[in-house]
């Protein structure tokens, strides 16, 4: 039996975090982990999409350079070397977090762990060895697994996951997409750029359905102006087998269709990882499917903590790589609080969707005399420099004293922008603080001071 201050399983983006905080600490520390170090996020989530998405934003930008005198020929991609290069930056990505690892002297196990009591977890090895591991506290950062529909069809060939959606070795002539959140969008937008037929089926009313209703409504109108299909208020009934590959039977307000395509992935989300975990071993206690914890990520058993996915609180690498600090921190004896009051949300679409706080919605549920206002990004010199002049900035602010409640963008690099309203609203600024403080110019960023000034009037 081997004794460490710290063991953690799981060596995602919480994981990895956690381990690592642990150490800065003075902690002994073990990690677990039964595939590769960075998980989702880095093998088969956002690090990979945003290498992929960012160098097909590159060709649409030199496409567009032909408008203003630069012509480079036409843009031709390479599949392959674009798979094989993003290999290259995710197996980069992972040496350097084993580097670092290494430098906090964190000891690595692969295989699966699991509880068998508050205090001790044991190990299954590739091998087929089990050891059993004693420690003072524990962290699980077990992550998520992606979600299938449970209709007939949904495990036969050619219907793939999130995670397999990455690593196809060609491009499909067409695929269907069932879900139109985050992740749906995103793969909406690879796979339109790369030239295949898209389909997107949604459930609810709206596309990205947790957002605020105009952004949602653009983004719909840009994918159907790039050709993307678009079925909202729709759902999946079956899957079979067809000459073209597969067939998706959707309903549509009590309308019967029948998709034909290539290939079909779920995007439907993901489920907090608990099974298998022992957590009834150890007594820990499990809450609509994510493992429950306070606000300093302990659960109900003293010693034992939870982040990520698992802890199921919001769904983002962001999110758990703050968590993983705070588990962290307080198994070495801190005093650490998350504060999930401000997360910024980030859309890699084409345009990018950057959001944070209150949609309209929600805010005019609590106050109706909420102030808003929309400012288009058709007036600001730097995006029609950049040939991008649509999309908007919107701001929430509280009627009576001006607090900024949430911020959308839809435009370029609206992903990095949110992160102006994140401070303000992270110090409880008003409108009147953006709008006072000098802006550079021309700058995308005065697109956010000028919605400031406009509620300011």
């Amino acid at each position: 039996m081997d004794e460490r201050e710290v063991v953690v399983i799981g060596g995602g983006a919480a994981g990895f975090d956690a381990a690592y905080r642990a150490s800065e600490f003075g902690g002994k520390v073990i990690l677990v982990e039964k595939e590769e170090l960075g998980g989702t996020c880095t093998n088969w989530g956002c690090i990979p999409m945003q290498f992929l998405l960012g160098n097909l934003m590159l060709a649409r930008s030199i496409k567009k350079a032909k408008e203003n005198g630069i012509n480079a020929g036409e843009v031709d991609i390479d599949y392959r070397r674009l798979i094989s290069a993003k290999r290259a930056v995710i197996k980069s990505r992972i040496d350097r977090m084993q580097d670092k690892l290494k430098t906090g002297k964190v000891t690595v196990i692969k295989g699966c762990g699991r509880l068998i009591s508050p205090n001790s977890v044991e190990v299954g090895r590739e091998d087929g060895k089990k050891e059993v591991l004693a420690a003072k506290k524990i962290i699980l950062a077990t992550g998520s697994v992606p979600q299938k529909l449970s209709i007939p069809g949904a495990e036969g060939q050619g219907v793939i996951t999130v995670k397999q959606a990455l690593e196809i070795s060609s491009v499909p002539k067409s695929i269907v997409i069932i879900g139109g959140g985050v992740i749906g969008l995103e793969l909406a937008a690879l796979w339109f750029s790369l030239g295949s037929a898209v389909s997107v089926v949604e459930l609810m009313a709206q596309l990205i359905p947790n957002e605020d209703h105009e952004i949602a409504s653009l983004i719909e109108q840009v994918l159907r102006d790039d050709g993307v299909h678009v079925y909202t208020r729709t759902t999946v009934e079956r899957i079979d087998d067809s000459k073209g590959g597969k067939a998706v039977s959707i309903s549509r307000q009590g309308e019967k269709h029948r998709l034909e395509t290539e290939m079909i992935v779920f995007a439907i989300g993901h489920s907090p990882l608990v099974e298998g975990l022992g957590l009834e071993d150890a007594g820990v206690r499990i809450h609509k499917g994510r493992i429950q914890t306070d606000n300093r990520m302990e659960t109900n058993i003293k010693g034992i903590y939870c982040a990520g996915d698992a802890a199921g609180e919001m769904m983002l690498a962001s999110v758990a790589m703050v968590q993983g600090h705070v588990a962290a921190e307080n198994a070495m004896g801190r005093d650490s609080l998350m504060d999930y009051r401000v997360v910024p949300r980030g859309i890699r679409t084409f345009p990018e969707i950057g959001a944070i706080g209150m949609t309209e919605k929600e805010a005019r549920a609590k106050d109706p005399e909420v102030k808003i206002v929309k400012y288009p990004l058709m007036r600001n010199a730097k995006a029609s420099m950049l040939s991008e002049p649509s999309g908007f900035v919107k701001a929430i602010a509280d009627s009576a004293s001006g607090e900024v409640l949430g911020v959308h963008i839809v435009g370029p690099h609206a992903t990095e922008l949110i992160h102006e309203a994140l401070i303000a609203m992270k110090m409880r600024g008003t409108v009147q603080d953006i709008a006072g403080a000098i802006h550079g110019h021309p700058c995308l960023h005065e697109a956010m001071q000028q919605a400031a000034q406009r509620l300011c009037s």
